[in-house]
């Protein structure tokens, strides 16, 4: 189980280390599953890509009834597994519907 901790330390990793995280772009990845808020209104897609890391593409409900991408799309992660990525986003306020920006 990441701990709040874990995931913020994996975070300052990623920003000060040479290089950063590889590009996405061009790999292969398969999505896992869709996780949907309680309310309808956020979707989650868990991608799992062929170095088994994990992203996220969170997506809100539009006013025309269809799904928007957050972050301009981007892929939020990496987490070390699907069932890693799937812990962290259902406990954000975001998903819980509780952060309305």
């Amino acid at each position: 189980m990441i701990n709040a901790d874990e995931q913020l330390m994996a975070w300052w990793t990623r920003l000060f280390r040479k290089g950063g995280e590889p590009s996405l772009e061009g790999q292969e990845f398969q999505v896992a599953f869709r996780l949907y808020s309680e309310d309808g209104k956020r979707e989650v897609v868990v991608c799992e890509f062929r170095n088994g890391k994990a992203y996220l593409v969170e997506r809100e409900l539009g006013g025309s009834g269809t799904f928007v991408d957050r972050h301009e799309g981007s892929m939020v992660g990496p987490f070390k597994s699907s069932n890693a990525a799937e812990k962290f986003i259902v406990k954000t306020a975001w998903f819980e519907g509780r952060d309305r920006r």
